[in-house]
């Protein structure tokens, strides 16, 4: 079969037929619808992903990436009470805040809001906490130390103030402060521990 020859023009009358005179151009507006629809794409993915992970946020996982960062926090507690400090650690139903004053251990379930400092970078939260450290394992560690604490305790009863001497399954043992009494506080009570020294 013979080929054409450069100067037939039957073969680019066919290309240009198809593409047209302006076919460069052609192929420049779809290169850029293509890069156009690809950034949009993109961008619905991002906003797809931020939304799913701001779905799978946790308080925990707030006070993680918080703590992460090293980042000052206001921790307000129920009854009123506010911490302001860095989390110093955190585990499967409390979180540690060293304030100027204290240590101190909160109940995760008594956290009413964890506030961040004006400027601060907004957190997600989403990650998991893979965490068996529990309040009642902490209390424990306290208690063989005899540590001096003040346990604040839910519904606005007084606090107990006292050395820390022991810890069951659901109750700890608190010899008060300067007297030759015990008192016997169910571990679901305790708001606050404040861990004297």
């Amino acid at each position: 079969m013979d080929r054409p020859s450069a100067d037939d023009p039957g073969e680019a009358a066919i290309v240009a037929g198809l593409l047209g005179d302006g076919w460069s151009a052609r192929i420049d507006r779809w290169a850029a619808d293509a890069r156009v629809d690809e950034a949009a794409r993109l961008r619905a993915r991002e906003r797809w992903l931020g939304r799913q992970a701001q779905e799978e946020g946790s308080l925990a996982g707030v006070l993680a990436d918080v703590a992460e960062r090293g980042a000052p926090v206001a921790l307000h507690v129920r009854g009123g009470r506010r911490h302001r400090g860095e989390v110093r650690a955190l585990g499967s139903d409390f979180v540690a805040v060293r304030s100027a004053d204290a240590d101190v251990i909160v109940a995760l379930a008594a956290v009413t809001s964890v506030r961040t400092l004006p400027g601060e970078a907004s957190t997600i939260g989403d990650r998991s906490i893979a965490t068996s450290l529990s309040l009642v394992d902490v209390l424990a560690g306290l208690a063989a130390e005899r540590a001096a604490v003040l346990l604040v305790l839910a519904g606005g009863d007084d606090g107990v103030a006292g050395a820390l001497r022991s810890v069951g399954q659901d109750v700890v043992a608190v010899r008060l402060a300067g007297a030759a009494v015990t008192a016997y506080v169910p571990v679901g009570a305790i708001v606050e521990v404040v861990v004297d020294g």
